[in-house]
């Protein structure tokens, strides 16, 4: 009797568990985001110190060392060179190559970082206190003079 009594447990814990990973699973949703109007709403709020043009995305691609085969669509706006402060928000073709996609923005936020640090030093703690946030296959990055805005910007937006 006990042993049939452990059985019918194990059955309803393995049932369990099954249901909660389709459960999961089905509350994923697959992200879906409008880049260029994600950043039309991040350069509209007054998060920058700074006056941002939109940059041309070849440039864009050559500055972080991105591929075509990495990066699928990409927007990006950018200071005056007064400041550090920049957007890039963009959508990798495959997951699997964002941790690639980050490391290359690590790389050339260690780049900016030494170069503002040597003639505009007070810029280094927005370099350091960036946005760098992976939702889904997009990747966005914010150096921003308030990246708190910023954040519920981006949070509203993929709700």
């Amino acid at each position: 009797m006990k042993k049939k009594i452990w059985i019918l447990l194990i059955i309803v814990v393995i049932i369990a568990i099954v249901l909660g990973i389709v459960f999961i699973q089905k509350n994923k949703k697959d992200i879906q985001i409008n880049i260029q109007d994600l950043a039309n709403r991040i350069v509209g709020s007054a998060s920058f110190e700074d006056q941002l043009a939109q940059a041309d995305s070849e440039m864009v691609m050559n500055d972080y060392t991105f591929t075509s085969d990495e990066i699928n669509d990409l927007v990006s706006y950018q200071g005056s060179g007064a400041t550090s402060e920049e957007l890039v928000i963009l959508q990798v073709k495959d997951k699997s190559k964002i941790n690639s996609v980050k490391e290359k923005i690590n790389t050339r936020l260690s780049e900016r970082r030494e170069a503002f640090g040597s003639y505009l030093p007070k810029e280094v703690g927005k370099i350091d206190n960036n946005i760098l946030r992976v939702e889904g296959n997009y990747i966005i990055l914010c150096i921003a003079n308030d990246t708190n805005t910023v954040n519920k910007i981006i949070n509203e937006y993929i709700k």
